[in-house]
């Protein structure tokens, strides 16, 4: 264990962080590990209307790629996400368990997770909070996550084939506790401009003998695309997300219930743009329906079948230079109305402007007004952002007492993007938070009042030859941190990836060793019924990978909390010791 006073030595080891973030353009960055080298040679245009427009700031958005999901230890968004400095994924036990995010001690307001451009709603069990543990990674190409201060957007973009002729995948996985897991992809192309993508991931997983139970998911995704031309593109869109969870109860008395439901979503997309790379003009419209239900173990009269609909709209004009964005968004849920314009422009070749604006209204006569700028200098290889978000905005709109508060909050960090070194050091000033008077999730402490403090984000990444040194540290440098935000934050990972050309001129090979340690200081962990702190006490949790590949089959091993830490992420959930899964996976085309 380490304790809460940390040495420089530590301080600096805990600095590295792999990251994307070059000096230009978007501000998105290549993926730690090479692109996708089966990527077929035919490629025909597919809809891409899901990420937010650029430019952006340098540093301003971390991509994930279709190739770094293939290479993590991780199964769910929840587990990608721990990599982003700064984020506090706090894991109540093992695969199947609660792993909501936390950011700035903001609770469900400090982030937003879209799927394919639009807001994931919070419906039924997951009212106060979409839990990304319970989203899998098989079905998603692309997560890209905006860092705005003391705020996150995470974006999830679902896999489509971009090549004529089939593509598909297929996982088996296996490891303590009876874990068992099943996924697969099948995707097609035909040159006339259909497309279908289907994906599935079944996991199961009995729990150890402490806190953590029984608990299995079933994600099903279907869509099919078409692309009659270049300029006009369409997609339907099915998914099916099955949840089925013992109940857990914590040492300290607080318990996650039982969870037996199901979330349908249906989603049809309409894109023409007058471009096939959607520069000029472009327009886009769809009708998106969430159907949450529970089938047992939860007080169905009391949450019964929730619906939701939505319909949007949206134009794009975009240049060389410059991007303007504009989306409407109606619905018969707890946010009638919601209109955001966002907007890019590099008027000079080192200066890159950025900001978004959104105006929302709630049932109640409750409105939300959120506002977003960024300035972003750069030259070479440094760069230098300021950003500012100002928010007068309602937390959880889903309950009807919750009222509008104001925050102001500030960021600058200078960068310098080479391609052997990645370097961002800044700092955010974040305003005081009153978190909503309920837990933020099911079975967790509540959260108290966030106070204003200033925080010092790092991260470093530097790679020679096949070793990459990578992690990123946060802490308060003024101001207390507040809860599920610890003093002293980091992760810190060595990795050891090559393809061995010396040996293997084909290339067929590729070896991928890593390391990764993660680290807090004592801290605070919401607050009791009676309003008393509960600690959160200094640990450390490490993990190991390794994954080889031989053409297009993948063998890999990970063991997670390799350190046998006694103290878990949340205090009272465990956090199981020496956790081993270990499986295969398969790529095939055509």
């Amino acid at each position: 264990m380490i304790p809460g006073g940390w040495g420089p030595a530590l301080a600096c080891a805990a600095a590295l962080l792999l990251i994307a973030g070059p000096a230009r353009g978007q501000g998105t960055a290549p993926d730690s590990v090479p692109p996708d080298s089966t990527r077929p040679r035919v490629v025909l245009p597919i809809p891409t209307a899901e990420t937010a427009p650029g430019p952006l700031a340098p540093g301003a958005r971390l991509v994930f790629s279709r190739d770094s999901m293939i290479w993590t230890n991780g199964y769910t968004v929840a587990d990608l996400l721990a990599n982003v400095p700064g984020v506090y994924v706090a894991r109540t036990g093992f695969v199947g368990q609660p792993s909501p995010i936390f950011y700035a001690g903001r609770g469900p307001a400090g982030l937003e997770i879209l799927y394919d451009g639009i807001p994931l709603a919070a419906v039924g069990a997951d009212s106060i909070m979409v839990d990304p543990g319970r989203i899998s990674l098989v079905g998603i190409r692309r997560v890209e996550v905006e860092r705005h201060p003391a705020f996150l957007r995470i974006y999830l973009i679902s896999e489509r084939s971009e090549g004529i002729g089939a593509r598909s995948y297929l996982r088996i996985v296996n490891g303590d506790f009876k874990t068992a897991g099943y996924a697969g992809l099948f995707q097609y192309r035909w040159a006339s401009g259909l497309g279908l993508d289907v994906s599935a991931d079944y996991f199961n997983a009995k729990g150890s003998q402490g806190t953590t139970r029984d608990a299995r998911w079933f994600d099903l995704r279907a869509a099919l695309d078409w692309t009659p031309t270049p300029l006009v593109s369409a997609r339907f869109q099915i998914r099916s997300l099955t949840l089925d969870r013992e109940a857990t109860n914590a040492e300290l008395g607080f318990e996650i219930p039982l969870r037996r439901d199901n979330r349908n979503e249906s989603l049809l997309r309409l894109v023409a743009s007058t471009r096939p790379d959607r520069q000029g003009w472009s327009v886009e419209a769809g009708l998106l329906s969430t159907v949450w239900n529970a089938d047992s173990g939860i007080a169905d009269t009391v949450l019964g079948t929730r619906t939701v609909n939505r319909a949007f709209v949206g134009g794009r004009v975009a240049g060389r230079r410059g991007t303007v964005d504009l989306t409407v968004r109606v619905s018969d849920y707890h946010t009638p109305l919601d209109a955001e314009l966002t907007v890019g422009w590099i008027p000079l070749g080192w200066v890159v402007l950025s900001g978004n604006a959104r105006r929302a209204s709630h049932d109640g006569d409750r409105t939300s007004s959120t506002a977003w700028g960024s300035l972003g200098l750069y030259r070479g290889a440094f760069s230098l952002v300021g950003d500012v978000r100002w928010a007068d905005a309602v937390p959880l709109p889903v309950f009807p007492a919750d009222t509008a508060q104001t925050t102001l909050d500030l960021g600058l960090r200078a960068g310098l993007a080479s391609r052997r070194l990645t370097l961002h050091a800044g700092v955010e000033r974040r305003d005081a938070f009153t978190p909503t008077d309920l837990a933020s999730v099911p079975g967790f402490p509540a959260f108290p009042p966030a106070p204003a403090a200033t925080y010092a984000i790092s991260d470093l990444s530097f790679t020679a030859g096949p070793i990459t040194l990578a992690g990123w540290f946060a802490q308060p440098i003024s101001g207390d941190a507040p809860a599920f935000q610890p003093p002293k934050q980091s992760r810190a990972s060595f990795t050891f990836r090559s393809k061995f050309l010396r040996t293997f001129r084909s290339g067929a090979f590729d070896l991928k060793v890593q390391v990764a340690l993660e680290a807090w200081s004592e801290g605070v962990a919401g607050v009791d019924g009676s309003g008393v702190p509960i600690p959160l006490p200094a640990t450390s949790v490490g993990e190991a990978f390794l994954q080889f590949d031989i053409a297009s089959f993948h063998a890999f091993y990970s063991l997670k909390n390799a350190l046998r830490s006694r103290e878990g992420f949340v205090p009272g959930f465990e956090y199981p010791r020496n956790r081993q899964t270990f499986g295969v996976k398969w790529i095939f085309r055509d």
